[in-house]
């Protein structure tokens, strides 16, 4: 399939729910609907059309301010799936964006096993939660770890080390 083809076959399902990013890239990249995440994901690993069996990386990603030329203004965390086909030969980035105040969403680790250890990965250094995930323990930090997100923009914790000044 071509990236117009699964944009295309994406909004027929997905409709309002799903927003395309234009770009010069070669594969497709859309916002998804908080409401629609679960679904959007089950579609794209089980639809034949699309086949997107192998989820290469699930992020967290925090925006603390707009960015210029972004066109957004809120305050926002993300969380960012990249996705391929290995019978397919195609790839896609898919984002869902999250709440700054409770950033929250169900796991994703039944649709794709190696959803499970990233979205660990979100929960210690974004905060996260990814609800009814089924292994929330802590993966990078030791168990008793009290300072905050350490990914979090502006975060300043005992290990911190600022940038000098120019």
């Amino acid at each position: 399939m071509t990236k117009e083809d699964i944009i295309r076959k994406l909004q027929d399902k997905f409709g309002s729910d799903l927003e395309v990013v234009q770009n010069n890239q070669p594969e497709p990249f859309v916002y998804i609907s908080k409401d629609k995440y679960r679904e959007f994901c089950r579609h794209v690993k089980t639809d034949p059309e699309l086949d997107f069996d192998f989820l290469f990386q699930l992020a967290g990603v925090h925006y603390p301010m707009p960015s210029a030329g972004s066109g957004s203004s809120d305050e926002r965390f993300e969380v960012v799936l990249s996705l391929s086909s290995h019978a397919k030969i195609h790839r896609m980035v898919a984002k869902v964006k999250l709440d700054i105040i409770d950033p929250e969403i169900e796991t994703i680790s039944d649709i794709w096993a190696a959803a499970n250890w990233y979205e660990r990965e979100s929960m210690e250094l974004f905060g996260i939660k990814f609800l009814h995930h089924p292994d929330p323990r802590p993966l990078l930090l030791v168990e008793d770890w009290e300072f905050g997100y350490p990914m979090r923009k502006g975060w300043t914790g005992p290990d911190f080390i600022p940038m000098p000044e120019k």
